[in-house]
């Protein structure tokens, strides 16, 4: 089990803009590094408990699909969702505190998994989340 993952960034804009963006999970495929994503709403106006989240993080067919569903829903501040699929379980949360000049990110993943699975995702966890949410803070200047 890949236990208590965190990252966090600071984003230079308010936080219900970051809110707004970072809940649009349809596009979070613009900055989520090679990852594909569909959800059953429409954004922040559309979006809350029960929604679904399809996450599709590879290589053309070789990857791996994360469902998902939103289980707490606090605009503008904090959302948690459950993973479901097949091979990634758990739980994902994030959290957006204001604080001066913007909005502090900060992202938890509690994984479970095949221990196959885990040792070869681990790393791709690690690196690819950071480099994400550096580019996700990027797109606000």
């Amino acid at each position: 089990m890949l236990k208590d993952f965190n990252a966090t960034v600071f984003v230079a804009a308010p936080q219900i803009e970051v809110w707004r963006s970072l809940v649009d999970w349809k596009s979070q495929g613009e900055w989520m590094a090679l990852t594909r994503v569909t959800a059953s709403d429409n954004g922040a106006d559309d979006s809350g408990v029960g929604t679904t989240i399809d996450a599709f993080t590879g290589i053309g067919v070789l990857g791996i699909l994360d469902r998902m569903k939103v289980t707490d829903w606090e605009p503008p501040t904090f959302c948690r969702v459950d993973h479901y699929g097949k091979i990634i379980r758990g739980i994902g949360e994030f959290r957006l505190t204001e604080v001066a000049g913007g909005t502090r990110f900060d992202w938890y993943e509690e994984i479970k998994a095949p221990k196959l699975v885990l040792l070869l995702i681990k790393p791709f966890i690690l690196i690819t989340v950071k480099l994400s949410l550096r580019k996700f803070a990027r797109s606000f200047k």
